[in-house]
């Protein structure tokens, strides 16, 4: 009796040590999960971005992209929405396609006519009048910037949105405050997103 009581009572220590452990590991992964977040928080007030305008990361994953963070002073433009989108459709995929030479895409003066938006969004980005309808930020204005990773490798997209028709600053102007500031960073973040969230999926 003597030994099973002191097998039960280390069984009993071992379940308690292991059950700290993972409440560790969650609040660990629930902080780095954050970092993200937090940083773009920091970017939107350096740009000093206002609440018609929000700013989002994504990771390329294979064919797709899944967004790992996003801020806005505007609650509405702040949730996530949809965690996984088409690498192939969309202004985050314009900034892959583009060759001018330069590492971002932008596009302003959207139409502020709903009907005409979506003709002209659609014309853009091949999405279909109901995608563009579930939208939670109709934007007019779009900055879309590549990541890179020291090898060169194309592993992300920072975006840039605003419900006005223009973005807050020039685009060359506002891509050169984004490398002064926390492009080398934000490859970092996709780094560690992926190593958090492989193998399941982000809401």
């Amino acid at each position: 009796n003597l030994e099973v009581n002191k097998v039960k009572e280390k069984n009993k220590d071992l379940g308690k040590k292991n059950s700290d452990l993972e409440s560790y590991a969650e609040s660990i992964g629930l902080f780095l999960e954050s970092l993200p977040k937090e940083f773009l928080r920091s970017v939107s007030k350096f740009l000093k971005l206002k609440n018609s305008e929000r700013i989002s990361l994504y990771v390329l994953n294979d064919d797709k992209f899944c967004i790992i963070g996003r801020y806005s002073e505007n609650p509405t433009y702040d949730r996530k929405g949809r965690c996984v989108y088409p690498s192939d459709s969309g202004y985050i995929s314009k900034c892959l396609k583009n060759d001018d030479g330069y590492p971002y895409y932008f596009r302003e003066k959207l139409p502020k006519n709903y009907k005409s938006y979506v003709n002209a969004v659609s014309k853009d980005t091949g999405m279909t009048e109901t995608e563009i309808a579930n939208l939670s930020m109709k934007s007019r204005a779009y900055f879309t910037r590549v990541i890179t990773d020291n090898n060169r490798n194309n592993v992300g997209i920072l975006v840039i949105e605003s419900t006005n028709s223009t973005l807050p600053m020039d685009a060359n102007d506002l891509n050169n405050r984004l490398e002064e500031l926390s492009i080398e960073h934000m490859a970092t973040f996709l780094d560690v997103s992926n190593k958090l969230k492989a193998g399941s999926d982000y809401e």
